[in-house]
């Protein structure tokens, strides 16, 4: 179900300069194509709990290559098609174990995650995304954001009558994320497919990265650095001297093409 692609793939995670732990989870998974970020939120390690079960649950999915109950009902849909449903669903099955999770113990009540998910399929990238972690592609030494803030100020921004209030909004409450996994019994997920190109460079990231750091500097180390482990490194760096105010972590996969042989990140799948 998954072909093998020639996928290069890195990841870094760091702690920041300003938190006393990382509640940020991350899987790199050539071999499947999958490449994750989760940002606990929830406090008392409650965050870290929800963004390590978010990962488990969605690569668990992936790697028992099961077919999900509600994956594709109608038996009609094309490859394509069934890739993106598979991916929306393993998060909707995350959202749904975080949330019974939190509900049965008093301890992590509460805790939820914010997701950003890539599958990388033939000639195409399948999204999932909740809350503000993002995913990128570096394209032509141009970056582009593949994926929509759910948080107040983009909200109001994406009303398109909204510039007062988003003026407004301009305060420590313009982040505030208005959906994660886990908050509540149900959750909507918001997906993408984007058709892909050999060289094609993926960031899936938490705010930890594309909050302190600027867009430009982001795509300044990745044009720069063609090492996939180094740029990792350079990016969580930058982070920290920009403030390190949160945790950082950021997942990089790049397409291969032609006789490129895929050389995996030494980090297959790590959490800091």
């Amino acid at each position: 179900m998954y072909p093998q692609l020639a996928i290069e793939a890195a990841a870094q995670s760091d702690v920041g300069r300003r938190r006393s732990h990382n509640e940020d989870s991350f899987a790199a998974l050539p071999c499947l194509g999958l490449f994750m970020v989760a940002d606990g939120l929830g406090g008392n390690a409650a965050g870290e709990v929800a963004s390590r079960m978010a990962i488990e649950v969605v690569k668990s999915c992936f790697e028992e290559d099961e077919d999900l109950e509600e994956t594709w009902p109608y038996g009609t849909g094309s490859p394509h098609d069934r890739d993106e449903v598979r991916l929306v669903m393993s998060v909707r099955r995350a959202n749904r174990a975080i949330y019974e999770a939190s509900q049965k113990k008093e301890e992590v009540r509460g805790m939820a995650t914010t997701f950003a998910g890539v599958l990388l399929g033939a000639g195409m990238a399948y999204m999932a995304h909740v809350g503000d972690s993002r995913v990128y592609r570096m394209r032509g030494g141009k970056l582009e954001r593949l994926t929509r803030d759910h948080t107040l100020l983009a909200e109001l921004l994406g009303d398109g009558d909204g510039a007062r209030e988003a003026v407004e909004a301009l305060s420590k409450r313009a982040r505030t994320i208005t959906r994660a996994l886990g908050a509540d019994e149900n959750v909507e997920i918001e997906s993408r497919v984007a058709a892909t190109k050999p060289g094609d460079l993926l960031l899936v990231c938490s705010d930890g990265l594309w909050g302190p750091v600027p867009e430009r500097r982001i795509a300044g180390i990745l044009e720069a650095h063609r090492d996939l482990s180094f740029a990792a490194e350079l990016l969580v760096d930058l982070a920290n001297e920009h403030g390190g105010p949160d945790n950082v972590t950021c997942v990089l996969a790049r397409l291969g093409g032609g006789g490129e042989t895929a050389r995996r990140g030494r980090r297959d799948e790590r959490r800091m």
